[in-house]
Formats: C-alpha cells, sequence, structure tokens
C-alpha cells in the first residue's frame, strides 16, 4: 500500500500535474504524459493498492491460509514495475520506446497471476446462497483484460501514444471492470461488519454482478476500436445500465443513514459516506451526459473529467476511509497515524472538484482552469504522501519481532 502510494506520488501525479499545466514534457509530449500519466494511475498506483487489500481480504473472508510473499510481492512488483517501464516508453518513445510493450506483458503477467491466485480461493460456502466471490473473480478476469489491451495498444503506438480511443477504453474497462467489482465485493461485506449496514441478499447480489459486467462487456464491445463496430447507443445504454447499478448498491446499503450519528464515531464512519457521495454524483453525471449528448461529441477533458469523479472523487477517498480499518485490523490493532489518514482523505476529497469541474464543460480548461488541475495535483501528492506515510509506518511497527510473535499468536 505504501508503495503503490508513492508510486503515484513520486510517478504518477508529477506527470498528471505536468499535463495539466502543459509545461515541461507536459507541453513538447502532451499526449505521451498524459498516457503515461494514466498507466501508472492505473496499473501503478490502483492496481497494487487495490490487489494488495484483495489479497488480505479474501484469505480472512473465506477462512484460508495467507498467500505466499512471493505471490503478493510478485503481483505487485510486476503491476507497478510494468507500469513504470510502459510509461517510460511512452513519454521517451525515441530512446527506449521498446520498453512499452515489455511493460505491457509484465503488466499482463502480473494480472494473471493474481487472476490464478484469487480464483484457486473456494468459498466455503455455497455460491447460490452467497455469489459474493463472482465478484472477485470477475474483476481479476477484467483486470488482465485490461493489461492484455495496454499491450496491444504500446505495439499500435506511433511516437509512444496509442490511439486515444485505445487507451479511453483501456482506462474505463479497469475502472468500471477491475475497481468496481472489487468494491461490490469487499465494500458491502466489510460495510456491514463495520458500520452496521445491511447485508445483501443473493439476489441482490446476482442483480448487480449482471448488471456491472454486462454494462461493462456492452461498453467494451460498442467502441469504435481494434476490430470492434462502434455504437453510441450502446454505450450511452450500457453507462445508463452501470449508473443504475450504482445508485441501487447505494439504496440497498444505506450508505448515508444516520449521517448526524456517524460523526461521533470512528473516522471510516463518517469518511465512507463522504466518499460514497462521489459515486453518486459520478451516477449522476453519466445519466445526465448520455441523455443529454452522444458519447462520441465528448472531447477527452471531459471524458477524462468524467473518469476522475470515480477515480479521485470516489475510489481514492474510499480506499483511505477504509485503509483505518485495513492498517489496525491487519497491522498492529491501531493506527500508526490517524490522524495524518484524516487529514489525507480530507485534502483528497477538497482536491477532486479541482481536476473535475474545469474540464467538465468545455472543450479546453484555459490558463485558471490548468491552474486549478495544477493544484488538484499537488493536493493529491500531498494526500497520497500522508497515506504512505502511515501505510509506512505501520509496515514498519508489523515488521518488529514482537508484533510477528503476536500476529502467529
Amino acid at each position: 500500500m505504501a508503495a503503490a502510494a508513492l508510486t503515484a506520488v513520486i510517478a504518477g501525479l508529477v506527470l498528471g500535474i505536468l499535463a495539466a499545466l502543459e509545461t515541461g514534457y507536459g507541453s513538447d509530449r502532451w499526449s505521451q504524459t498524459v498516457q503515461a500519466h494514466g498507466r501508472i494511475q492505473l496499473f501503478g498506483f490502483a492496481g497494487v493498492f487495490i490487489s494488495a487489500l484483495v489479497f488480505e481480504f479474501i484469505i480472512r473472508m473465506n477462512g484460508r491460509r495467507p498467500f505466499p510473499w512471493t505471490v503478493r510481492l510478485g503481483v505487485a512488483a510486476a503491476l507497478g514495475g510494468g507500469s513504470l517501464l510502459q510509461a517510460a516508453g511512452t513519454l521517451w518513445y525515441d530512446q527506449v520506446g521498446w520498453l512499452a510493450p515489455i511493460g505491457g506483458v509484465l503488466m499482463a503477467a502480473g494480472a494473471i497471476v493474481f487472476m490464478v491466485a484469487v480464483v484457486r480461493v473456494k468459498s466455503p460456502i455455497s455460491l447460490k446462497l452467497d455469489p459474493q466471490p463472482w465478484f472477485i473473480w470477475l474483476g481479476a478476469a477484467w483486470l488482465t483484460v485490461a493489461a492484455l489491451m495496454s499491450v496491444a495498444s504500446a505495439l499500435n503506438a506511433v511516437d509512444g501514444v496509442g490511439l486515444p480511443v485505445e487507451t479511453h477504453a483501456i482506462a474505463e474497462v479497469f475502472v468500471r471492470g477491475f475497481v468496481l467489482q472489487i468494491i461490490f465485493a469487499i465494500g458491502p461485506r466489510a460495510l456491514r461488519g463495520h458500520m452496521g449496514l445491511p447485508a445483501l441478499t443473493a439476489r441482490k447480489q446476482l442483480i448487480l454482478l449482471f448488471t456491472l459486467n454486462v454494462s461493462t462487456l456492452a461498453w467494451l464491445l460498442a467502441q469504435d476500436v481494434w476490430v470492434l463496430p462502434g455504437s453510441a447507443l450502446v454505450v450511452r445504454l450500457a453507462d445508463i445500465g452501470l449508473a443504475a447499478g450504482l445508485l441501487a448498491l447505494t439504496v440497498w446499503l444505506r450508505v448515508f443513514r444516520n449521517m448526524r450519528a456517524r460523526f461521533k464515531g470512528e473516522p471510516y464512519e463518517w469518511q465512507v459516506p463522504i466518499a460514497w457521495l462521489g459515486l453518486t454524483i459520478y451516477a449522476a453525471t453519466l445519466v445526465i451526459v448520455r441523455l443529454a449528448d452522444s458519447p462520441g461529441n465528448l472531447n477527452l477533458y471531459q471524458e477524462g473529467a468524467i473518469r476522475h469523479i470515480l477515480f479521485l472523487g470516489f475510489m481514492v477517498p474510499l480506499m483511505v476511509a477504509m485503509s483505518h480499518v485495513v492498517l489496525a485490523r491487519f497491522g498492529t490493532g491501531v493506527v500508526h497515524g490517524e490522524r495524518l489518514l484524516t487529514a489525507a482523505f480530507i485534502i483528497l476529497v477538497a482536491a477532486w472538484p479541482l481536476r473535475v469541474l474545469p474540464a467538465l464543460g468545455s472543450d479546453s480548461p484555459g490558463d485558471f482552469g490548468q491552474g486549478l488541475m495544477g493544484l488538484a495535483g499537488v493536493a493529491t501528492i500531498v494526500g497520497l504522501a500522508l497515506v504512505a506515510t502511515v501505510c509506512l509506518r505501520t509496515a514498519l511497527a508489523v515488521s518488529r519481532p514482537v508484533q510477528q510473535v503476536m500476529r502467529l499468536g
């Protein structure tokens, strides 16, 4: 978790700021910088962070032994290292462009190992009674699809730049198929145990499973990329279907219930609903935009802004909120820097509107809008640096001999 956050801080977000301000590489190689930023943030940050959480949650949910350290470290190294290699090959295409496809192959290898590892964990409960494992299994499959698409895009790149429709498809498949799928798998179970939210019946889980995967598959098949036919109508229906599934999950979990009482509880009890607000805004934006306009009429800035509502407005704050639980329960029993983690959450929640609003309503953000987007990048760097600090302190505390004895006992 610490390494994932540091990868975003040191590499991914720096490139994002350069692209937002159109300075340095963000001026001379704007497209390369944007695509390198996206690859690192998706696979190097989110992929590593989320896979680390899955490895911890899935064994506890199913009463299994921990995965070998070689698997856990290998997946993280392949996803993170592969993303950095692909970003380097994209940015410095004229010198080391050959690194881009190699990085993609490494990411694909990490995704495949991750998929095989989680699929081998069998639930002690019948899937008819609890289909929750299917979310993790299919999420791992979508991660593999996104990684293989990244390899194909790198092979088709010209001067390090993949076709915008290809990179857009990779990002959307990663976020919809992998990120949301894992959140649907772990979120309801964890929130029920720690926040007293209602359990999802098998029927509701199957509805969500069907909605999420069918909408993602339909969206992908409707893209005008590679050999796919392209259909604006199907994309529109897929987005509205996805939004309906997200809103249904929100209603069924009753995330915003008893908000006044939640502010008196643990930090994650009030942070989770605030993060979840980003998900509802994303779902509402999808519906409004798709009903008002054709998907093909949105420019790169607008598509990126909508995706950042989900990524920076929901996923990252939720990861930070749940880190209160993860670092305490899976570590030494306490959060080593709880106030820093709370400060990180507040900073990140404040950052996402600065990133989204300047690009959402215009073809070009302008100088003032670019400044706000750059400020959002700086704020995100500060927030994730605090997260990395707390995670690293926990890792060091867990590695002490006395903690090892306590954990084994």
